[in-house]
């Protein structure tokens, strides 16, 4: 049992180092999201052009602690756990390194007009609170 536990966090540790090993430089676009409470919460996931929602990289912040895929200094540590995008909304799940728990959440609700766009949404920390933002996604 204790080797098949092995390589399950190794096959774990794998796919993790897969999707952090991709370059930033290869994003098509950002999804930005900040707070509308005033609460300084904030999300920026960079995005890649194929034809599932493909997360490259991702800072969140609640306002007083930061979490990032590529993390420096201060920052807590996420991975990429799950996600859906198609023309009506964007739901993204960020969970801790071990796969254990979602630990950040974006779910984005998207609605468009003749000319008009707008997406707002929740974003959401776990043991923290749940912020209401707006986003850009260009």
């Amino acid at each position: 049992m204790t080797g098949a536990r092995y390589s399950n966090n190794a096959a774990a540790a794998l796919l993790v180092a897969t999707v952090l090993s991709v370059s930033p430089a290869a994003a098509s676009g950002d999804i930005i999201c900040d707070a509308t409470d005033g609460s300084g919460a904030s999300i920026s996931i960079g995005v890649g052009h194929l034809p599932v929602l493909s997360v490259l990289s991702a800072n969140a912040t609640d306002g007083s602690t930061t979490w990032s895929t590529n993390p420096s200094g201060d920052e807590k540590p996420i991975v990429f756990g799950q996600g859906v995008a198609d023309d009506r909304q964007v739901l993204v799940d960020f969970t801790d390194p071990n796969i254990e728990g979602i630990v950040v959440s974006l779910r984005l609700f998207q609605a468009s007009g003749s000319k008009d766009y707008a997406e707002a949404g929740v974003l959401s920390f776990e043991d923290v609170s749940a912020f209401p933002v707006q986003c850009i996604n260009g």
